[in-house]
């Protein structure tokens, strides 16, 4: 069973790596960022809202900020490249004269468009040269073709409130009986009308805003271990565990290659 993440590059709040994954998966996991990945060989079966797909060599997979997905890989193995885009930064470059607060969304899930998974290998071609501004512009443009009508249901009031709540006590204690309190639900809704609504449980999720957060400062070069305490994993060992499922890579190995 392997999950590695190789060659990872930095820059302008976007990251671009290789992945090579065998017999393994990916949990239920979010990002706060667009992810897309090109599929160079191999198959991975993916699950994101509900929703089951197979991606073959020659495809692209693509998720929205937050977006709970999940996926797997067979004894073959798979690698692909991975991309992840900051919200804000493809905003501004794409809607530079609005200043709405909502992201672009863009189609989910398995992309059969050639034109965007050549543009994804070439942005990772050109990682260390001049050229490289320029290949991102065109990733971006290839991905303006797939742009939907952002869905414009909100969240209930409650859910909302929660999420907000959870993001700011990142570094509390927060227990079931604590969001339990504040959504003013017994147990067994909250846990039934959270997930229901997020694909993942209050307390994972909150789980995953904490790796969130991990990720951001293991950027800035903060210790693995003093983010372990902060953020309240049961040791360093907890969060490498949890950090490394979800980003093919131990926080410390992360943090190396990410600059820091």
């Amino acid at each position: 069973m392997t999950l590695v993440m190789e060659n990872l590059t930095c820059f302008e709040r976007i990251e671009c790596a290789k992945v090579n994954a065998r017999a393994t998966r990916y949990p239920k996991h979010t990002h706060e960022e667009y992810v897309i990945s090109a599929n160079l060989s191999g198959v991975e079966r993916i699950w994101y809202n509900g929703k089951q797909q197979e991606v073959h060599a020659g495809e692209v997979t693509l998720y929205n900020p937050m977006t709970v997905q999940a996926s797997a890989f067979c004894e073959k193995g798979a690698q692909f490249i991975s991309v992840h885009l900051d919200g804000q930064q493809v905003r501004s470059i794409l809607d530079p004269t609005t200043s709405a607060n909502g992201l672009p969304t863009f189609q989910e899930g398995v992309i059969q468009n050639s034109a965007l998974f050549r543009s994804i290998l070439d942005l990772y071609a050109q990682l260390g040269s001049g050229d490289r501004d320029e290949a991102l512009l065109v990733l971006l443009s290839e991905l303006s073709r797939v742009r939907t009508v952002p869905h414009t249901a909100k969240e209930p009031l409650r859910v909302a409130h929660l999420i907000h709540f959870m993001k700011a006590n990142l570094y509390e204690t927060i227990t079931l009986e604590d969001l339990c309190s504040e959504a003013n639900l017994s147990r067994f809704h909250l846990v039934r009308s959270f997930k229901a609504l997020k694909s993942l449980p209050p307390m994972q999720y909150l789980k995953q805003l904490r790796l969130i957060e991990a990720r951001r400062r293991l950027r800035l070069g903060d210790a693995p271990a003093h983010i372990a305490a902060e953020l309240g994993f049961f040791d360093q060992a907890h969060l490498s565990n949890a950090f490394r499922k979800v980003m093919g890579a131990s926080p410390a190995s992360y943090r190396s290659m990410s600059g820091a």
